[in-house]
Formats: structure tokens, sequence, C-alpha cells
């Protein structure tokens, strides 16, 4: 369970904490009481309910996908601000999205697409609409790529991230000399804060979470982007849930985005909001 909802929480990362955040991977039982669930089919004929996080700094992102995946199906979109505020180790957000997602919401977006997930029986998961990179950023004017830290630097890290994890690997594999300390945050703005006072020499964290920033911490102003190596490119992939019983659906959905690729749609959308990465999948 703890390890199912790491896999969710990465891509909520930027989601719960972008809410960029990282979300959990899911169990096959949630344990919510079937009181609270409404299991007949909600009929709305030419529209879908779209949720997403309530604190998701990825809400404008994923609803003019949504928006896009909407007219590609010749569907109304309706939207239904979804829910969040959980800690990082997801406590109450597997029954929470169970709740959901039988009574509310049709699709539910901007949730991590990895594929060593595994999903309870009742959800399945789109292919992916954008893969958003983990990315390091300095305020020195003269360094290039992470390889230029010194390694008398610490390194802030985006809490429970997927860059984090990445970075923790191949640094174990690292002569302790040729490592950097690392110090995780939750908090992206005090993280910010840090680099610009010298306590951190460059910071790790996800693109549309330094999108954000960038627009709106004034401290961010002097962050420029560097190459992440030598550690390894890692990127998130970010689509949406259905219910399982709605395969049909998974289906149209699949294919809105494969043609919201091909026609560069998504790209122009990633382009608006200041992301970076690959639209669709990374592979």
């Amino acid at each position: 369970m703890r390890q199912l909802m790491k896999s969710l929480l990465n891509g909520l990362y930027g989601l719960v904490i972008v809410s960029a955040m990282a979300m959990p991977a899911l169990a096959q039982t949630s344990g919510v009481p079937e009181e609270l669930l409404k299991n007949n089919r909600r009929q709305q004929g030419d529209g879908l309910t779209f949720c997403n996080d309530a604190h998701s700094r990825m809400r404008d992102f994923d609803r003019d996908i949504a928006n896009a995946i909407g007219d590609a199906l010749f569907l109304k979109v309706n939207f239904e601000e979804g829910f969040g505020g959980f800690p990082l180790s997801g406590d109450g957000f597997l029954q929470e999205l169970q709740v959901a997602m039988t009574n509310t919401c049709d699709v539910m977006m901007g949730l991590s697409v990895q594929e060593e997930s595994a999903f309870p029986e009742w959800a399945a998961m789109t292919r992916p609409y954008a893969s958003l990179p983990y990315v390091v950023a300095v305020v020195e004017p003269d360094w290039q790529s992470l390889s230029d830290v010194p390694y008398d630097r610490m390194i802030g890290t985006a809490m429970q991230s997927m860059g984090e994890m990445v970075y923790i690997t191949w640094s174990l594999q690292q002569p302790e000399a040729k490592r950097w300390v690392r110090l995780p945050y939750a908090n992206m703005d005090l993280m910010v804060k840090r680099v610009n006072d010298g306590r951190l020499g460059a910071i790790l964290l996800w693109q549309p979470t330094y999108a954000q920033l960038k627009r709106n911490n004034p401290e961010a102003a002097n962050l420029r982007l560097i190459s992440n190596k030598p550690v390894p490119e890692t990127f998130t992939k970010v689509g949406a849930l259905v219910a399982a019983r709605d395969s049909f659906l998974r289906t149209e959905i699949d294919q809105a985005i494969d043609a919201l690729v091909a026609d560069g749609t998504i790209a122009k959308i990633m382009e608006k909001h200041g992301f970076e990465g690959v639209a669709g999948d990374s592979h």
C-alpha cells in the first residue's frame, strides 16, 4: 500500500506539492464503506465530468487538456473541483479518490502514469498526455551542469518526488566523496530562498513547479536551469484516471490523446503554461 501510494504521489507531486506531488500506487481495496458509494451509472448524454486536485499547481494546464479532449470527442466538458491537502504519505487519498470516481467524476486529471504501478480493480489509467522532467536550478552564472557544483555544497530536492528517488538511487552508487549532501524540502518557496542565500548550491524539482515559481515567486527570478548530468534524466508521465468499468471511455480518451499529440495541440498547451518535456509518452 505504501509503495502504491508513492507511485500516484509522484505524478501528483507537481500536483500535491505541485499537487507536482508524488502520489501513491493504488492498492486493491481502499476500505470505503459501501453506503458512501453510488454504484448506479451517471447518464450525461453529450457531456463528461472532469475532476482534478483542488490544490494542484497544474490545475489550469489539466483543464486545458480536458477541454481539448472534450473537443476532440465532440463532448461537453463539465468540471468539478476535486479534493486535496493530503499529507505526503497519501493517507486518505485512495478512499477519497474512489468515492469521487464512483459518485461524481468520469475522469480524474493529473495523475502519475507509472508502468510498474498496480491499480485497484475499480480504476484504469489512460496513456500519458504529457511527460514532464525533473530539472536542476541554480543561481551561479558559470555552472552549466550539476557536475559543476562543488561537492561541499548541499543540494535541495523536492521531498518524496520521483526526481529525489532517482537521485538517491544514483548517489548510493557513487563514492561518498563524489556525491552531494541532499536536503529534502516539502516547501518549494523555502527551497528557492535557501538556494538564493547560498545555503544550497542547487535544487532538484519538477519542471512544472519550477515554471510556477518563476511566474509567482519574485525570489525565483535569478534561478536558471542547468543540465542534470551526471544524474540520470527523470520524467513523470501525467495522465488521467477513469473507472475500470468505463473501458470504452478509456479507449476513446486514449485515441483523443494520440490525436492531440500528433497534431501539436498538447505541445501548444505545454508551451502556453511554460512546461517543458514531451507531449504524450517520453518513450
